[in-house]
């Protein structure tokens, strides 16, 4: 598996930055619902706004957790190798 991560790393990163442009214009969408949920006065738009706060928050979230443990991963393989060059020595 880290052969395949060597190999296809340049698009690992762009598949990461796309995901997390989408979450960041997601969250933006959010925040114009939000603002929204505030002025509206029909309880069909109110519920339709909640359910697509909800599916961007879910999202989200999922961006988030991706985020953090790729993050994890990275300390984890610099750990190691850190690790392995004391022994080394």
């Amino acid at each position: 598996m880290i052969d395949r991560v060597k190999k296809y790393w340049i698009f690992l990163l762009i598949a990461v930055v796309g995901i997390n442009y989408a979450g960041f214009y997601l969250l933006w969408e959010s925040m114009g619902i939000s603002d929204a949920l505030e002025h509206v006065e029909s309880e069909h738009v109110i519920r339709k706004l909640k359910q697509k706060d909800f599916l961007y928050t879910l999202f989200l979230d999922a961006v988030l957790i991706l985020d953090f443990s790729l993050i994890l991963l990275l300390l984890f393989m610099g750990g190691r190798k850190i690790v392995q060059l004391i022994i080394k020595k």
